[in-house]
């Protein structure tokens, strides 16, 4: 089913369609819409939280999304989406969260971005590791293979 759901992403596009997907692949992901227009700026717009899964009572991840306001490749903005999601993360005190960055055209970037702990430091994962760009224009393979 989640094969299906994100086959249907791809091919027509829509932020809130992620929560179906969401909610299909773990039981505890709660749809929490919220917009996060006070994190727009000159690269993105539009930004809203989807969703969260608490894993705990201090632990949690979300989910959030902000349309691009220039196209997206495979090369273009990973670091500042990087940036944009950790900022976030400091500032709502969450563990770990999946970015939807998107564009007009519909292609997309899934990033997973979370906290490495360190004694009492916290340290985040590397940008390049846990990110996917997605494209009608391409097969997507390993993309759908999550």
């Amino acid at each position: 089913m989640s094969k299906e759901i994100l086959q249907g992403i791809i091919a027509d596009f829509s932020p809130n369609k992620f929560v179906l997907f969401f909610r299909a692949k773990n039981r505890s992901f709660s749809p929490r819409q919220e917009e996060l227009g006070h994190y727009n700026d000159q690269d993105f717009k539009a930004g809203i939280k989807l969703g969260e899964i608490k894993f705990t009572s201090t632990e949690q991840l979300i989910v959030c999304a902000f349309e691009a306001k220039k196209s997206l490749s495979e090369r273009s903005g990973k670091k500042a989406q990087y940036d944009k999601g950790k900022k976030i993360l400091r500032e709502v005190r969450a563990d770990a969260g999946i970015f939807i960055f998107y564009d007009k055209n519909g292609d997309f970037r899934l990033s997973l971005i979370y906290a490495n702990y360190l004694g009492k430091r916290r340290d985040w994962s590397l940008f390049r590791r846990f990110t996917y760009f997605v494209s009608k224009e391409y097969a997507n393979k390993t993309f759908l293979m999550t």
